[in-house]
Order: structure tokens, then C-alpha cells, then sequence
């Protein structure tokens, strides 16, 4: 919970202002990535705690609209894949600038959710891959 606080907290504050934010962890195998972004029964990871978040501060806002999506891709020996998608339809993405120089993904899959129990049911499905 205090990683989450100092660190992503204010990413996620952000964020549902309207800025782009990315949490992401970086690491040697084994070194904890999984359990810091995840948690598991005893102990609340960061992502959770985001996604919790969002939506309790979704349900207190009146005077906005969201349009939540959730991506899941993982960066591996420069390949870069989409973890969302079917093993079948898997393929290296690119990275690339767009004319307003956003920085984006091409083809990366964008599911819309509307409740965090979806989007953690978006978030096994790519632990699976």
C-alpha cells in the first residue's frame, strides 16, 4: 500500500483529470514485478489499488463522462507483444509516433470496461499469456 500511495497514487489522480500516465515495473526475473504490480491474498498490489480507486472516484464524479479501456502488453527482449490477444493472432507490435506526437502502440488490443471486476478479468486473461 505505501508503494502505491507515493508512487501511483498521484499517476492515478492524474490521470482521471485527463493525463496520460503509465505504471509499469522493470526488473531481473524473479525480482518481484508480478507481486509489487499485482499482490496476492495477504497483500494488495498496485494495480488492484489503481483500479479500486478509478472506480470509486468514477462513482463520486457527476460532473464528468468516462470512457475507461484497459491494454495489457508486455516489453520482452525489445518485442513488444499484446497480451490481450489470441495466441493465434500474436504478432511483434510497433511503436509509433503519431502526427500529434503521441507515442502509441499500433494494433494493440483496447478492451472498454466499465467496472473494475472487468477489467481484473482482463488482467488474468493476459497473465495467461
Amino acid at each position: 500500500d505505501q508503494v502505491y500511495q507515493e508512487v501511483a497514487k498521484p499517476l492515478v489522480d492524474s490521470a482521471i483529470k485527463g493525463y496520460n500516465g503509465t505504471i509499469f515495473a522493470y526488473g531481473q526475473t524473479s525480482s518481484g514485478k508480478t507481486f509489487t504490480m499485482m499482490g496476492n491474498k495477504d497483500s494488495v498490489g498496485v494495480l488492484p489499488l489503481a483500479i479500486q480507486d478509478i472506480f470509486k472516484t468514477i462513482s463520486v464524479t457527476s460532473n464528468m463522462e468516462f470512457l475507461l479501456r484497459v491494454s495489457y502488453m508486455e516489453i520482452y527482449n525489445e518485442t513488444v507483444t499484446d497480451l490481450l490477444c489470441d495466441s493465434l493472432k500474436r504478432k511483434p507490435l510497433e511503436i509509433r509516433e503519431g502526427t500529434n506526437r503521441n507515442v502509441y502502440v499500433a494494433d494493440l488490443t483496447e478492451e472498454v470496461v466499465v467496472s473494475a471486476k472487468q477489467v481484473l478479468e482482463w488482467i488474468k486473461k493476459g497473465e495467461k499469456n
